[in-house]
């Protein structure tokens, strides 16, 4: 029978090299530079930004708010997905967040004052906004979950629900620059604000399992 001090020899002399792993702020900055890359791209096949896109200034701030939570939100994400770091770390974006539903609000009452009812009137043809979301924010969240998969035996649900927000503001932040000047700040409420809600709340019910088919989730005791 093997002693204990010449299996821990041979165990260690087996043992190979583990790399660490990079740094939440690089690992964000990288990811970062694949989806502003991908973001950039779409706009440039769609002709670029729209003419008078940003000209509202409650259009700005919902549009800075936007950009900022991703951009929180992201890193949040590879702060939570590193076990003992603290869950707190998901708070980041709630302000940023806080901000873009007052830039929105802030439009809705200003477009109210300057058309009336019509400013709530429903337009189905800005559902496109919320479609473009979507396929952009899927494979960016996919792509996200693949480089932090180790997150499913930490927290899955929390870390898939960060991925998304952060992914999705984003996308709504690119999509913003294109869509019609046009369009009122109700329909950015619903299409923009709204369907970034349903898709982090999906991904905060299919964390666990969708992290469980691409990494390592643990079952519940």
């Amino acid at each position: 029978m093997t002693d204990t001090p010449r299996l821990i020899e041979q165990l260690a002399a087996r043992a190979t090299p583990v790399r660490p792993l990079a740094s939440p702020g690089r690992r964000t900055l990288l990811w970062l530079a694949l989806a502003f890359a991908v973001i950039a791209t779409l706009l440039l096949l769609r002709g670029g930004m729209e003419p008078g896109a940003l000209a509202d200034p409650a259009a700005r701030l919902q549009w800075g708010a936007s950009l900022l939570a991703g951009v929180l939100a992201a890193y949040a994400t590879f702060q939570v997905s590193v076990p003992g770091r603290a869950a707190s770390w998901a708070w980041l974006p709630v302000p940023a967040v806080l901000a873009w539903l007052a830039g929105l609000g802030w439009g809705c009452l200003r477009e109210h004052a300057r058309l009336g009812d019509a400013a709530w009137q429903f337009h189905a043809g800005s559902a496109e906004c919320a479609w473009a979301i979507t396929v952009v924010s899927l494979p960016l969240a996919l792509v996200m979950l693949l480089v932090v998969r180790h997150a499913g035996a930490v927290r899955p649900a929390l870390t898939a629900l960060l991925a998304m927000l952060g992914t999705a503001a984003l996308s709504s932040a690119g999509v913003t620059l294109v869509h019609d000047a046009g369009e009122t700040m109700a329909m950015v409420l619903l299409w923009h604000l709204g369907v970034v809600v349903l898709l982090s709340l999906l991904s905060l019910l299919a964390g666990r399992p969708l992290l469980g088919w691409i990494g390592h989730a643990r079952p519940r005791p």
